[in-house]
């Protein structure tokens, strides 16, 4: 049963009121809808309050991988927020006129180039430190032991090799290096077979490295982080290609960048906050959870890891049959094993963290509890309060930390309701316990990487870096 105890108006009136603008002369209504509707994401991210059972996913026959974010049913995890949404928001905290067209004429201090710019490099900046959208290609290969890769690839996750016509088989390849490549085999690269395994390490940027190299063409079948969707504001509106409830991170961090241009715009005590923002965004994204639970062909399973998979059985996408296990290989990928055959139907069902419903009129009702309206509203006018800046800006502080213990609560809660709560909360990021992203070695640069540098001449804050 949904909430019915208050509107989208009576929580925007609430907001004004709060900020002492009942007249919505210095917020507009646009702007207070926009700052609740960053509270209600950033509260969805820190607490999952938000679940829900999916319709119905088929499984369609010879599809290996499913890409949940667009398979499953609109309105629940779907990338709708696009770069002139961000862009009307940046212009709204930096009291600019808030217009997302391109005949914005800008300013002294920020032209439309600027902002539309730190939007897409944060953007692509956000997808490559968290990894949270994985994309799936098979491009074509050669004969050759260095494969060139499309330059839109950020980080390969997951390689398989796919024989030319006739064969047309497949085969896991294991991510290793050169030197266990010739302890393995010292003559590895001179003989040509199935490959095996792949690397990043030596080869260039936007290569990758086979063992052995292949006797026969074919494919490649890759799992990859990339960049997103070419945006280009001034032509027309592109969707973000990211969880709606992050996408607060893109405007924190072009916010920072815009902070610290020279001249007129500079203002590093915000540009500091941001990019703090930001960063606690990408956190946050490097353990958010989707998948709670999953039933397959109307049974309970347990989702397992896509490494787990292939490690169990290295050729199982050459093989088809009735599915019995599902396998995530991150937030957004799903593989199938068996492959549906055509003997089907067969179907999902999913419990997941969905996205924040956000009223779309006036009467519709807030999907919160009485208890947190107040906390949504503390949240909320921190953020509005942005543009005001100063000390008016800083007092609301504790409204922010507020709504954070909240959120937290909201959260512990859950865990004490859940015995194994660490199981689902980690599902939809466990593979990279597997496939690390990030680990704590001197790889090849000259910085070392115990910590993650804030800069170079501060390093003092120790985090995980295996994901």
């Amino acid at each position: 049963m949904p909430y019915t105890h208050t509107t989208w108006l009576s929580l925007k009136t609430q907001l004004a009121n709060r900020l002492a603008d009942s007249g919505t002369s210095f917020w507009t209504t646009a702007e207070l809808e926009l700052w609740l509707t960053e509270a209600l994401r950033t509260f969805g991210v820190l607490s999952a309050f938000w679940r829900e059972r999916t319709a119905s996913l088929t499984l369609t026959a010879a599809t290996p991988f499913f890409d949940l974010s667009t398979a499953l049913a609109a309105g629940l995890i779907n990338s709708t927020v696009t770069d002139r949404d961000i862009i009307q928001q940046i212009q709204y905290q930096l009291l600019e006129l808030a217009t997302t067209q391109s005949s914005w004429p800008g300013t002294a201090q920020f032209n439309y180039a600027d902002v539309s710019n730190s939007v897409t490099r944060r953007r692509n900046q956000f997808l490559s430190d968290t990894g949270i959208i994985i994309t799936r290609s098979t491009p074509a290969m050669a004969i050759t032991g260095r494969q060139v890769l499309a330059d839109t690839i950020i980080d390969v996750r997951r390689a398989a090799y796919r024989s030319a016509v006739p064969y047309q088989y497949y085969s896991t390849l294991w991510r290793e290096d050169e030197r266990s490549m010739t302890l393995a085999n010292p003559e590895w690269s001179a003989q040509q077979g199935t490959p095996r395994a792949y690397s990043i390490l030596a080869p260039p940027p936007l290569q990758i490295q086979l063992d052995p190299p292949p006797q026969l063409g074919g494919s490649l079948d890759l799992l990859t982080v990339s960049t997103g969707p070419a945006l280009d504001p001034a032509v027309s509106a592109t969707a973000l290609g990211l969880p709606d409830d992050l996408t607060p991170a893109i405007k924190w961090g072009a916010l920072a960048d815009l902070l610290a241009i020279d001249g007129q715009a500079r203002d590093p005590q915000r540009s500091q906050f941001c990019e703090q923002r930001y960063q606690q965004f990408v956190e946050l994204a490097r353990m958010l959870a989707m998948v709670v639970h999953a039933e397959l062909n109307g049974l309970p399973t347990i989702p397992g890891t896509l490494d787990g998979l292939d490690a169990g059985a290295p050729n199982w996408q050459d093989g088809s049959g009735k599915p019995t296990m599902l396998a995530l290989a991150g937030w957004n990928m799903m593989a199938v094993y068996p492959v549906a055959d055509t003997q089907g139907p067969y179907s999902a069902i999913f419990d997941v963290v969905r996205k924040a419903p956000i009223p779309a009129r006036d009467v519709d009702f807030v999907q919160i509890g009485r208890e947190q309206i107040d906390m949504i509203i503390d949240y909320a006018e921190h953020v509005a309060m942005f543009k005001v800046g100063g000390a008016e800006w800083m007092a609301t502080t504790q409204q922010a930390n507020n709504f954070l213990l909240q959120s937290v609560t909201y959260n512990q809660r859950l865990g004490a309701a859940a015995q194994y709560v660490i199981i689902p909360k980690d599902s939809s990021q466990r593979e990279k316990d597997y496939r690390p992203r990030r680990e704590q070695a001197d790889g090849l640069g000259a910085l070392p990487s115990v910590t993650e540098p804030q800069s170079f001449v501060a390093a003092n804050m120790p985090v995980r870096l295996n994901r």
